[in-house]
């Protein structure tokens, strides 16, 4: 139990510390990812294939430097924190019991309605596109990347039992989660260009380094008149080591009447294999270990032939008072571990995302975008609610697009996007910012940066 609460300790530190989801450059996080249509080249990939047939727009691209670093959480707001957590006018701490102006709710009961039923949840992701292993020819194209996800989050439950003590006969839940994963991934795309459409599809191998996660978690806290009760269990699963496939596929209108139209579905086929010896990290155990003693940190047996490993944690308390620590202080919380059998091979599915997107052009003055999507999962990167993303990128200035957009709904709620670009015949340089969870820096509860350089023709 100890080492499991360690792990959940450092990834916090790693502060708030997504992959997967498909890369976006920094012109289409610029647009708030409303990308489906307006994509061409290399940075099409991951979000529609189909936008390689626009070889009239872009014969060759290729990525010099291309960075997206991202990083939220589900409640805390800067406006949030300056408000609560830095002293009254006078510098004394703010007192929660009072209440809000206007309300019969006090701000501490506010600020337990803020967090989330699944808990108080962090997150960070980072994708790194492989330089110059990003290449379109035509509509033709070979992709390279690293994508790292982490989230992790506390229950709800332990913010209450802080805030509000243990009262008697209520009940606080447990459950927890974290997921960390890691993959690189080789992909090669093409376009069939027709009169009036285009349609993609992009074949990817995927190869996993490793994951991490609680799975499967739960037990409350409760307080009886005899005393504290709990019954916690935490099963930590991970593996190192995976091969897979995935598939995307898109489909886009020529332009008419300057508007464009096109739909897409990232990872309609997507899986890997986790924990066997037939892949690149199982294959080389011994030379990534000399630079990162994976299977240490991930408490994976060095000993053995095995790649993957599962624990089960659990937390016993009963009738646990004050009368029985001063008796019995050693006894009181009962934690226990036990390796759970995992089978030779474990495998994950990629989730799926749905795309449909729309363009209009306005003379050589700007392009007004929208995109509707959801994922067709809910784990990891994907999300099953509707998020619909609104753009504008003004170009009458080519050397020097500037670009914004909105979106509501999704993971987020809400987020807004700012991004501006210095074009020149053969070279890009894009830099993008986008707000996540509100439309300010105040009440923004994430943000999401990006970088990229490309060399195109």
């Amino acid at each position: 139990m100890r080492k499991l609460i360690i792990n959940a300790a450092l990834a916090f530190l790693m502060v708030s510390a997504v992959c997967g989801q498909a890369h976006i450059d920094a012109r289409g996080l610029g647009l708030c990812n409303a990308y489906t249509v307006t994509s061409r080249g290399v940075s099409a990939i991951g979000y529609n294939p189909a936008n390689l047939g626009y070889t009239e727009d872009l014969t060759f691209s290729a990525n010099l430097l291309d960075f997206r670093i991202k990083a939220y959480n589900n409640f805390m707001s800067l406006a949030l924190f300056n408000q609560y957590f830095t002293g009254d006018r006078n510098g004394a701490p703010f007192d929660l019991e009072t209440k809000k102006p206007g309300t019969n709710q006090t701000h501490k009961q506010f600020l337990l309605s803020e967090i989330p039923e699944e808990g108080f949840a962090v997150g960070l992701g980072i994708s790194v596109p492989l330089p110059l292993l990003n290449l379109s020819f035509g509509n033709y194209a070979f992709t390279s990347g690293v994508e790292y996800y982490m989230k992790n989050s506390l229950p709800r439950g332990l913010f209450e039992f802080a805030m509000d003590g243990n009262k008697i006969g209520k009940s606080l839940d447990l459950a927890l989660a974290q997921d960390i994963l890691m993959v690189t991934n080789f992909a090669f795309s093409f376009a069939i260009p027709f009169e009036k459409y285009n349609v993609g599809v992009t074949i990817k191998y995927l190869a996993g380094i490793g994951f991490a996660g609680v799975d499967s978690s739960g037990g409350s806290l409760n307080t009886r008149a005899s005393g504290l009760e709990s019954d916690g269990f935490y099963r930590y699963t991970r593996a190192i080591g995976g091969s897979g496939l995935g598939v995307d596929l898109g489909f886009n209108t020529r332009k008419k009447d300057n508007w464009q139209f096109g739909v897409a579905i990232t990872n309609v086929i997507g899986f890997i294999n986790w924990g066997n010896s037939d892949n690149f990290i199982a294959k080389n155990i011994s030379l990534i270990e000399g630079l990162v003693p994976i299977r240490d940190l991930l408490q994976i047996s060095v000993d053995s032939a095995a790649f993957s490993a599962s624990t089960l944690y659990t937390m016993d308390m009963q009738d646990v008072n004050v009368s029985g620590a001063f008796a019995n202080s050693d006894s009181l919380f009962k934690f226990k571990e036990r390796p759970v059998a995992m089978p030779d091979s474990l495998r994950l599915n990629y989730p799926a995302i749905f795309r449909m997107g729309a363009s209009y052009q306005y003379n050589n003055d700007f392009i007004l975008m929208g995109d509707l999507s959801a994922g067709l999962d809910d784990y990891y990167f994907a999300d099953r609610s509707w998020r619909l993303a609104l753009a504008a990128e003004w170009i009458r200035f080519k050397m020097v697009p500037i670009r914004s957009g909105l979106a509501f709904g999704g993971r987020h709620g809400r987020e807004a996007s700012l991004g501006a670009g210095v074009h020149l015949i053969w070279f890009d340089a894009d830099l993008a910012l986008k707000l996540l969870g509100g439309m300010s820096f105040a009440t923004a509860e994430g943000i999401e940066f990006g970088i990229s350089f490309q060399f195109k023709r």
